[in-house]
């Protein structure tokens, strides 16, 4: 029965998928980004974008999920799962005329669904801490098929300032989800939207957000880490969050390599409601 719910179980990860990136742009008021109360640091951008975007992008999430189904981590699965991400930049900028929205989460979220897939299929539960190792070894494998871009943020940033961006926070098996995540399961808070800003500013507070360093310097990018963190270590709303989402504004800067990890959080936070084929079995985060 379970492998005949193949196409169910890969249409409902992409679904998950969708869910979570509409989650994050409509979780609000945050600082910088785009959210259902205005635009943030982004000009060109607004909630209803993303909406779109983040639709456009399911079919691919969808066949990612599918090659992924009964594959373990390999040099095969990396390259597949690649090319289709590069099909989902397409549809993306295709979807939103020419504007990027979401090319950071579909590195994140497919490698994110891939592993998921691949666990779920093989082992028929989801075990966390094998997801994210599982993660490391597909991202350690080459994309020969990549074609180097002669210029990017990430390239830009990487070349001024050393950090990795979103290729070593995968390689790193994506501490900053964890992170979010340990935010979310440790606070003691009943209101769902509060805690899922907390973990917003758990992420910001120590990750080196390459859109904020692309936008600004290493000294803006230290300030909105400090207000970040001081802000999470108080009940929301606090005068430390509303000094960053200020400064954010005054100083044009978004941080949204944050973004792209709290959707997928999200992501990881609603897999326990994956599929009746489950037969009940939940997400486990240690054996």
């Amino acid at each position: 029965m379970f492998a005949l719910a193949v196409e169910e179980n890969c249409r409902r990860l992409a679904q998950l998928v969708e869910e979570a990136l509409i989650a994050e742009v409509t979780l609000s008021p945050k600082p910088g980004l785009v959210d259902a109360i205005d635009s943030g640091a982004h000009h060109d951008m607004d909630q209803a974008l993303f909406r779109r975007s983040a639709r456009a992008l399911t079919p691919y999430f969808e066949e990612m999920a599918l090659v992924s189904w009964g594959s373990s981590m390999s040099q095969e699965l990396r390259e597949a799962i690649a090319a289709i991400g590069r099909k989902a930049e397409q549809a993306m900028l295709a979807a939103t005329g020419g504007i990027n929205t979401h090319k950071g989460a579909i590195w994140a979220l497919g490698l994110l669904i891939s592993a998921v897939s691949s666990q779920l299929s093989r082992k028929q539960r989801i075990f966390l801490p094998e997801v994210f190792s599982d993660i490391q070894l597909l991202t350690a494998f080459p994309d020969r098929a990549l074609i180097q871009q002669t210029e990017s943020h990430g390239k830009t940033v990487q070349a001024k300032y050393g950090h990795l961006g979103a290729y070593g926070e995968a390689a790193a098996g994506f501490p900053h989800v964890q992170i979010a995540l340990a935010d979310y399961f440790s606070r003691d808070c009943s209101n769902e939207t509060k805690k899922r800003l907390h973990m917003l500013l758990a992420i910001i507070a120590t990750l080196d957000d390459t859109c904020i360093l692309y936008r600004s310097n290493q000294e803006v990018l230290a300030l909105v880490q400090q207000l970040a963190q001081k802000a999470n270590q108080q009940a929301l709303p606090n005068p430390a969050f509303h000094a960053l989402a200020a400064f954010c504004q005054s100083e044009n800067v978004s941080p949204g390599g944050s973004a792209d990890l709290l959707a997928a959080s999200f992501f990881l936070l609603s897999i326990n409601s994956v599929l009746p084929v489950n037969e009940g079995k939940t997400v486990r985060s240690e054996e």
